[in-house]
């Protein structure tokens, strides 16, 4: 499949497989000179939608990595056609009259890859093509479950499928474009707490004792500050003494890696204030400053997990080259609403999505993965994987895990408490999770 000139891809609603196709051809294909992308027209009759904005993302996406390396690689030409796809019939006529104008420019060497679109365009594309071009046509298949580029022939004997797991790559943006969506930037969002900020905190938690440890504490700090909505404390608690837990060692390391970290550097966030020279618990704040209070609450409950499983993932997976894009707190914005995605891995060209829960709720957290391999779905397509890191029990962790695999087709992983120790173990399991 290497003396290709004229390449041709079928775009459907997945243009990722697109995307793959286009870019192992564009650094492995001899004497490449255009591509060119066939979508399905709008079809007002029957309301559907054409395929035609998901074409531009891809040649744009596709335009801007070449100009990336335009010193290295010659200029391909690249270009959209449209097709009715209502029936036989309308595929077969305007890809005929496409075809014979590109044939009367002499095509040689043609390649048609029929991954996207339908069934239909795809068998009809098939037999247009033969029977334009006849032998100077080669065809190929992306098979994304198993990430192989298959070639058509007619050999009696099958030809061996190139894995492109490893020859591929794409970052969140271009993943983002292709769809049609944007990553909102992180100043246009609300604000709150970065895992840089608080990273003393997050390596104090990677230790397993003071991990169980933070646990046994938090529901004290339930007891003290039971209400989000609430400041002032309960039971005349109204020192930071008060607050904190009663083992000596693992109360001076929260004092100083999260409570006295905000006071110093986030005021407007702090639970506390110094007065006297001592430091109490607020209980005077304006409806203002309450919003932050409360995402400080939310933070110092569970929102410091999603920092915690990035931070382990990006020194694990990340900095050792196992995956090769990482970002936490995604916000992704699409044409009518927006949506976060906890934590978010690229491996090669597939989106893994992370959605992370200290709540130990079945029902909940079975719900949270639902959402999470939705939205990463959304986002690159049926190849997409997802990951639920949840603070279930074992047996909970487990019949969740069943349940969800055999209706998801085993494309997400359920973790719970017992699973985050030791975190090379953890990290092992996501690894192998992404290579399956």
């Amino acid at each position: 499949m290497k003396n290709i000139e004229h390449l041709y891809l079928l775009i459907g609603t997945n243009p990722l497989s697109n995307y793959v196709v286009a870019d192992y051809f564009l650094k492995n294909a001899v004497g490449l000179k255009t591509i060119h992308l066939i979508h399905s027209a709008d079809d007002s009759e029957n309301n559907i939608q054409g395929t035609g904005l998901f074409a531009s993302h891809l040649k744009s996406v596709l335009k801007k990595n070449e100009n990336k390396n335009a010193e290295d690689i010659q200029i391909i030409q690249i270009f959209l056609h449209e097709i009715r796809i209502k029936d036989a019939f309308s595929i077969h006529a305007d890809l005929k009259n496409m075809l014979l104008q590109s044939k009367s420019n002499d095509l040689k060497n043609v390649h048609l890859d029929y991954s996207g679109g339908t069934k239909e365009m795809s068998l009809h594309a098939y037999e247009t093509f033969k029977e334009i071009f006849g032998e100077a046509v080669t065809f190929s298949y992306f098979d994304s479950r198993r990430n192989r580029l298959k070639e058509d022939s007619d050999a009696h004997e099958p030809i061996a499928s190139i894995f492109l797991g490893n020859q591929v790559e794409i970052g969140f943006e271009d993943l983002f474009e292709l769809h049609g969506y944007r990553a909102i930037p992180e100043e246009e969002d609300s604000g709150g707490f970065s895992a840089e900020f608080f990273k003393d905190f997050l390596e104090i938690i990677t230790n397993p004792d003071n991990f169980c440890k933070y646990l046994k504490w938090r529901k004290h700090f339930y007891d003290v500050y039971p209400d989000p909505g609430k400041v002032i404390p309960v039971h005349g608690k109204n020192k930071l003494s008060d607050l904190l837990p009663e083992d000596p060692e693992f109360s001076a390391l929260l004092k100083k890696t999260l409570f006295l970290k905000i006071l110093e550097d986030k005021p407007e966030y702090s639970l506390i204030e110094k007065r006297n020279g001592d430091y109490y618990l607020r209980t005077e704040v304006s409806n203002k400053q309450m919003d932050k209070l409360i995402e400080t609450r939310k933070y110092i409950t569970g929102k410091w997990f999603e920092q915690y499983v990035y931070s382990v993932l990006k020194e694990n997976l990340f900095d050792k080259g196992i995956v090769s894009s990482i970002d936490l707190n995604i916000l992704v914005q699409t044409a009518s609403k927006k949506f976060e995605i906890d934590v978010a891995l690229i491996k090669g060209y597939e989106l893994c999505g992370i959605s992370c829960t200290t709540d130990k709720t079945q029902s909940l957290c079975k719900s949270k993965g639902f959402e999470i391999l939705h939205r990463t779905k959304q986002i690159a397509g049926d190849s997409s994987k997802a990951v639920l890191v949840t603070f279930m029990n074992e047996t909970h962790t487990a019949e969740t895990d069943a349940d969800l695999s055999e209706i998801l087709e085993d494309r997400i992983l359920v973790f719970g408490m017992n699973d985050l120790f030791p975190q090379e173990e953890f990290c092992r399991k996501v690894a192998d999770f992404l290579s399956f």
